[in-house]
């Protein structure tokens, strides 16, 4: 497949440096993005300007991981400026170069918390402006869903080698650090985070297949933070576990993957224990 090109925004963030060193092998891929990455084709681009310099590209897909993500330098202006926009220039830009396909990469959290698993026909009730930013991002896709094809995977949890600042990376960083976590007194929220191999499989099969339409993107296994924890203590060893609970409780961000996995005939291939131990184990590569 060498033949196909892909254009990935953020190529050199946690998702889109996955994606170019699990697909670079079977793809053609440019990275468009502030920062290069090494092991493909790259060219800058700020997500607050325009695409009509990039000329001479013509990809079989567009898949869009770049955004601003909780910056407390960044105001709310920002980002709608900076995410929604960009995301309006990159489907313009699929309409003017005849590009198949657009992935955009959203978030589970959308959906906001609930006390039942979250379907892709669930009403949407985003809190705070990065996520109110991915849903308008969302609606400004589907304008677009008669010109090209268009799919939007909304990863729950993302996690895996590279990851830094993030749910997991941090309570493994506390654990290891005997910090105390501070839960909810329920524990909870419960959650299914999925990690990373399974959600570059899934963008991949996404390229291959004749979809388009919203998918969420989740492991299969439920656990509250605080079970998660436990977890994360037995995979690194670690016996001193110290919490401290609030007097809030807090419902779940729990994904329903029946749906992508029906139709994209896919089985998740790795579960979150074994998942949590390559992490760790990266994690210790990183003493040496």
């Amino acid at each position: 497949m060498k033949n196909i090109e892909l254009l990935i925004t953020g190529g050199s963030g946690f998702i889109g440096t996955h994606l170019v060193n699990s697909l670079n092998s079977i793809y053609n891929i440019t990275n468009l993005g502030r920062n290069k990455n090494p092991k493909c084709s790259n060219i800058y681009w700020d997500l607050r300007t325009g695409l009509d310099n990039i000329t001479n590209l013509h990809p079989h897909t567009v898949i869009h991981c770049a955004s601003i993500v909780n910056s407390k330098s960044t105001d709310n202006y920002e980002y709608i400026d900076i995410n929604v926009k960009s995301t309006i220039a990159l489907l313009e830009f699929c309409v003017k170069n005849s590009v198949k396909k657009f992935i955009f990469i959203s978030s589970g959290g959308v959906y906001g918390y609930s006390k039942e698993s979250l379907s892709e026909c669930n009403f949407c009730n985003p809190e705070g402006i990065y996520l109110l930013s991915k849903y308008f991002s969302e609606k400004i896709c589907d304008l677009y869903k008669d010109k090209l094809d268009i799919v939007i995977l909304r990863p729950f949890f993302p996690y895996g080698e590279g990851q830094k600042g993030r749910l997991i990376s941090n309570l493994f960083y506390d654990i290891l650090n005997n910090n105390v976590i501070s839960l909810n007194k329920n524990g909870h929220p419960r959650i299914n985070p999925i990690y990373i191999s399974d959600l570059i499989a899934i963008i991949n099969l996404a390229i291959e297949n004749d979809v388009s339409g919203v998918f969420n993107a989740c492991g299969d296994d439920i656990v509250s933070i605080e079970e998660l924890c436990k977890i994360i203590a037995h995979v690194a060893d670690n016996k001193s576990l110290r919490f401290s609970y609030k007097e809030t409780d807090a419902e779940d961000l729990v994904g329903d993957n029946s749906y992508l996995c029906s139709a994209l005939n896919y089985k998740l291939n790795t579960n979150l224990e074994q998942g949590l131990a390559y992490y760790f184990k990266w994690l210790k590569t990183l003493e040496n």
